[in-house]
């Protein structure tokens, strides 16, 4: 799923990413962590009886929107090391991925959610964090909406997914919360 915030704006968040592919790891976990704190805040202003409304029938709720969150990061952390060091994650990481991959687990406590997201956000930092010294920014893997990307630009697209959802989860609590 690609949110209409996003086709609109794709050039802008794919400059974003390009920008990142640039930046030190330092400066990097600066910006990634700004977005994942702002992403962590919303999610966190919400009980458990709001995260598991619907905005619509069709429509993610908080619980499933915050549950894509963990389960995307925890995949770009992985590519972020791997990518940079010339490879791939092995395929069980990689299983399910694609535009609005959601885990095909059962649903589970928000609390818990909430605790996955903080170690996912925690490893992908402490991934940009220990990238080589020079990383390779030659291999790409493809984003299917952006297109190939490198380990830094990978990590860009985490600032871009967290602004993405941020503005959707305000949007589903506009509702919500009536």
């Amino acid at each position: 799923m690609v949110s209409e915030d996003i086709e609109r704006r794709r050039e802008e968040f794919l400059l974003i990413m390009r920008e990142h592919g640039k930046k030190s790891p330092a400066e990097i976990v600066a910006s990634v962590s700004e977005t994942q704190a702002a992403l962590l805040e919303v999610f966190s202003s919400v009980p458990e009886a709001q995260a598991v409304r619907r905005p619509a029938p069709d429509e993610w709720c908080l619980q499933e929107l915050s549950e894509h969150a963990v389960f995307t990061e925890r995949l770009i952390g992985k590519l972020v090391h791997y990518v940079a060091r010339s490879s791939m994650p092995p395929a069980e990481d990689l299983e399910g991925a694609g535009l609005g991959m959601m885990p095909t687990h059962a649903a589970r406590p928000y609390a818990e959610i909430m605790e996955d997201l903080q170690r996912v956000n925690a490893a992908l930092l402490s991934a940009i964090e220990n990238l080589p010294k020079e990383p390779d920014r030659e291999m790409k893997v493809p984003h299917p909406f952006f297109g190939p990307l490198n380990c830094l630009e990978w990590a860009g697209f985490q600032r871009v997914h967290d602004l993405d959802h941020v503005q959707h989860a305000e949007k589903i609590l506009a509702v919500v919360r009536g």
